[in-house]
């Protein structure tokens, strides 16, 4: 009897999927059109093929909570190839934003250029980033205290700004983004690759970046006109290869083996990094010191996160039995954050952490880490934490939760009286984010911004001097007004109402978006019949807050009409928001544009607008809003708002 000969198909899927990682993506799709078992959505979308493939072709990094969505990543590899896209807004303070102000010339002395008041210096709507498109493919952005940097397809590092906006030696915001250097004995930006300076993820401090290398050396930036310092430890060695980084599973199992860095985190005032077989390390960042422009490596004296290097091994024989008391213990570490005065992690068995970190000056010390009982998730979800400077978010089965890091703080110094940690207060439920597609959450110094699997970016909190890092617009104030901030004190401090809380303020890219918020702000196509309704969103907050989810539900979904289903194949509609970053006064967004179904909105909408009228509600109290005008519909229903929001 012959032997029979097995189909490819014939395999199982566990089997299958060992294979893919060894396939392009244009073989990958070849082999799924082969025949209808291959194209089955398990297989077409394998989740763990395009992200990876995503991650390694664009350097993309990873979003644990979106890590299984298969078809948002296939998604992102196809419209990365041409659609990136990098917008800012807030505070412009040396120039951090990418945005040149208007009579500002790079090449005169300071002492001659013109006076610019706060104004020049605030950009209020997102506005795309100069000189960015002929950099290539942008796959991360990050937001320092004072500087924007980002990293390419082919990892380079470009940065606007200043890295340390205390310490300015001189005035180095020019003429658009600048290539980050390396000591001269290492290729430049550009020259050739070499996995030695090619950044696989890179992290944006306060003031410093650190870049993690394809071969895996730490590289540290504390001045953009300075050359890199390569980072070394006293008591970890790190274990560097020279080939590049690959999509094979064999790449990712050596990644894995002890010495090899995961990560690296630049936090408030610290930089750190996760490395196999040590776990979560932190020193002080480094700098040259005078006299010493020839140094290209520093030696630090490093401190270790306890009980952070466990990492579950797969298809393995059981291990010690002190390794698998720590896995079922504290787990194995799937993110972690570095804030001013702590470190939070997360780990694989839903358990979150925290450890406080002491310092002497390069001495520190972290002898104990501490389990935020409260935030432990037992639903067998994806945990994550993300964070900067004093506050954080984590993310456990839908819900998302913020917090200050005096809540660490109380938790810290009741951790022996208070294992439970109950009676202790600080966290924070905002009704927009939670079980609502939330991926990321970016924090400012006043403000943040949460990014949604659904490509939309909503902000909260507060805009100093009402500098736009909202992104909501506030061009002359009516604008911003119109959409929820309330401007008070004499410095103008922009403050979101309770009503943005229940729903989310979403940042608009529609430029078209702009000049109808500015011509309703007007008055709309009868500034005299609408006078007395203006005049109560500016003196009656409740008014306010209600004008301003009408016009927050009439912004939505304009790239959704039926006749531009043509030029939206993907689904992903024309500004599909892929990250979020803030710090200090000011954003950013890396987002994909397609412009041709831009394009359509933009002729669709350009002056539809211009024969409405301000809007004239019946409000929530039963109060009808003045005016000869017909009420205005809710487009999706009045909410059932929740003001008690302390945020």
């Amino acid at each position: 009897m012959a032997d029979r000969i097995t189909s490819l198909i014939d395999l199982p899927l566990d089997i299958l999927v060992l294979i893919f990682p060894y396939l392009d993506a244009n073989s990958f799709l070849s082999l799924c059109s082969t025949c209808k078992a291959l194209q089955q959505s398990s297989i077409r979308l394998d989740s763990s093929f395009w992200s990876q493939v995503t991650q390694c072709t664009f350097r993309v990094p990873n979003q644990p909570v979106v890590q299984a969505d298969g078809e948002r990543w296939q998604k992102m590899y196809r419209r990365l190839l041409t659609q990136s896209r990098v917008f800012t807004w807030g505070n412009n303070t040396h120039l951090c934003l990418g945005h040149t102000p208007e009579g500002h010339d790079a090449h005169m002395a300071p002492q001659m250029r013109r006076r610019w008041t706060y104004r020049d210096f605030h950009v209020s709507f997102p506005t795309e980033m100069e000189r960015t498109r002929e950099l290539g493919i942008i796959a991360d952005m990050q937001c320092g205290g004072w500087s924007t940097t980002l990293l390419t397809s082919k990892g380079c590092l470009y940065t606007v700004g200043v890295l340390d906006g205390l310490h300015v030696a001189r005035d180095h915001s020019t003429d658009g983004p600048r290539p980050l250097q390396y000591p001269p004995s290492f290729p430049q930006v550009n020259e050739r690759y070499e996995p030695s300076v090619a950044i696989r993820q890179f992290s944006s401090g306060r003031s410093h970046i650190l870049g993690l290398s394809d071969s895996g050396k730490i590289w540290s930036w504390y001045a953009a006109y300075q050359p890199s310092l390569q980072v070394k430890f006293l008591h970890v060695d790190v274990n560097e290869t020279s080939s590049s980084s690959g999509t094979s599973q064999s790449t990712t199992e050596q990644r894995r083996s002890t010495g090899r860095v995961r990560q690296v985190i630049a936090g408030w005032s610290k930089s750190s990094a996760y490395i196999y077989g040590t776990g979560i390390i932190l020193w002080t960042p480094v700098k040259r010191n005078d006299g010493e422009g020839e140094v290209d490596t520093v030696l630090v004296m490093e401190s270790v996160v306890p009980k952070t290097a466990y990492q579950r091994q797969r298809n393995s024989s059981r291990g010690f039995k002190e390794d698998e008391a720590l896995g079922e213990e504290v787990g194995s570490v799937v993110n972690y954050i570095v804030l001013e005065h702590f470190v939070v992690f997360v780990t694989d068995i839903g358990k979150v952490f925290t450890a406080k970190m002491t310092w002497d000056g390069d001495d520190g010390s972290i002898p104990e880490i501490l389990e935020l009982r409260v935030l432990r998730n037992d639903a067998g979800t994806t945990s994550d934490v993300q964070g900067s400077f004093r506050s954080f978010a984590v993310f456990k089965g839908g819900e998302v939760i913020t917090a200050h890091q005096d809540y660490l703080e109380e938790c810290w110094e009741r951790r022996y009286n208070d294992l439970d940690q109950n009676e202790i207060t600080g966290l924070k439920w905002i009704p927009a984010l939670q079980h609502n597609n939330v991926i990321s959450v970016a924090f400012g110094d006043y403000h943040f911004h949460a990014l949604h699997s659904t490509g939309r970016i909503t902000s909260y909190g507060t805009e100093p001097q009402g500098c736009g890092a909202l992104g909501l617009g506030g061009d002359g104030d009516p604008e911003g007004r119109i959409r929820g901030i309330r401007y008070v004190g004499f410095s103008r401090d922009g403050k979101l109402l309770p009503h943005t809380y229940t729903h989310g303020r979403q940042v608009w890219f529609e430029p078209e978006k702009k000049q109808w918020i500015r011509f309703m702000t007007s008055g709309g196509k009868d500034p005299e019949e609408a006078k007395e309704r203006l005049r109560m969103t500016v003196t009656d907050a409740n008014v306010q807050g209600e004008i301003s989810e009408w016009f927050e539900q009439e912004g939505k979904d304009w790239d959704k009409y039926p006749d531009f289903k043509d030029a939206d194949e993907d689904g992903l509609g024309a500004y599909f928001a892929l990250s979020v970053s803030a710090a200090g006064w000011h954003s950013g967004a890396l987002v994909l544009v397609n412009e041709s179904l831009a394009a359509k909105v933009t002729d669709r909408f350009k002056y539809i607008w211009a024969e409405r009228s301000f809007p004239r509600l019946r409000l929530a109290d039963g109060t009808e809003m003045p005016g000869q005008v017909p009420f205005s519909e809710w487009r999706f229903g009045r909410p059932d708002w929740q003001l008690d929001v302390d945020v």
